[in-house]
């Protein structure tokens, strides 16, 4: 094997690598993206139902079928009044972003 080989195929491996890095940021972004809609439209089902917003996640858990990966996710909600919508954040565990 020649020495342009071994270059060829050392940066192949490295995009190809560069590559499933990319794949893997963009599918967590998805996911932390769905939980977020998740909560969104069970919030959203919860005032319409009942004209206001509940004070906790535990409650939508309970009675608008709310999941999400508690090892996966960390949410915070800040409930504001029943009905002002609260600031809700949405973080994946261990990324540092």
């Amino acid at each position: 094997m020649g020495v342009k080989n071994i270059l060829f195929y050392g940066l192949f491996l490295i995009f190809l690598l560069i590559g499933f890095s990319n794949i893997n940021k963009s599918t967590e972004s998805l996911d932390t993206n769905r939980v977020k809609n998740s909560l969104d439209t069970a919030l959203i089902s919860c005032y319409s139902v009942e004209g206001r917003y509940p004070k906790n996640i535990q409650y939508l858990k309970k009675y608008y079928g709310f999941t999400y990966d508690t090892n996966g996710y960390f949410i915070t909600y800040d409930w504001q009044g029943d009905n002002v919508y609260p600031n809700i954040y949405v973080y994946r565990k261990g990324n540092e972003s």
